[in-house]
């Protein structure tokens, strides 16, 4: 994939804050693990396209968004480019990893984006979205974030070709929280890996 093909599926996007984003991970990564993948035409692919393929079937404007486990930045930075008018709060667990995120928010002033140093299931706030990606199983992540969701607010969770084996799996929990999948998005990445992004609404009953 190259920056032509990003900007032809997302017109908006900044592309001089995509590459400084970029840059500065793969610089980062020689000393701290947080991304397996080094090839810049992967990254764009599998870790920014795939960041951005939610935005094709859901609006974050004037949205205040929650990314659970953020570490290399992921989907939260992308989105936050994308999305100057909406407020994201980006939170890890992993000191190394917000210390590199509050640089790079520095770096490429985002003044749309706070970043808190944190376990999720210690915080409290009010979020329109609750979203996460590669963070851990579906049921895991309804249980980690449960708290946090209020009537009418949305649990977006990005996923691959396993999201359909878990959604069966997390049933018990989403049918005991009154959490409705509301829309199901199901894309491919630019070399053919499939990738499948779940909406959830919760709702009083």
């Amino acid at each position: 994939m190259t920056y032509e093909d990003l900007t032809k599926n997302f017109k908006n996007l900044n592309l001089k804050k995509i590459k400084k984003f970029l840059n500065f991970l793969l610089e980062t990564n020689k000393t701290i693990n947080l991304t397996s993948i080094i090839d810049e035409n992967e990254i764009l692919d599998k870790h920014i396209y795939d960041s951005l393929l939610i935005t094709k079937v859901y609006n974050f404007d004037n949205k205040i968004i929650l990314d659970v486990g953020s570490g290399g930045g992921f989907p939260g930075i992308p989105l936050a480019i994308m999305y100057k008018n909406a407020h994201f709060v980006l939170i890890d667990s992993v000191y190394k990893k917000v210390n590199y995120l509050r640089k790079l928010v520095k770096l490429l002033n985002l003044k749309n984006v706070d970043v808190i140093w944190e376990r999720v299931e210690k915080i409290s706030g009010k979020y329109d979205i609750i979203i996460a990606r590669a963070l851990a199983k579906l049921n895991k992540i309804v249980m980690l974030t449960k708290h946090l969701l209020n009537n009418n607010n949305v649990l977006i969770v990005l996923k691959s070709k396993q999201a359909f084996a878990e959604l069966s799996d997390s049933q018990t929990i989403l049918n005991k929280i009154n959490l409705k999948l509301i829309k199901t998005q199901t894309e491919k990445l630019f070399n053919g890996d499939e990738r499948i992004n779940f909406i959830f609404r919760k709702t009083l009953n």
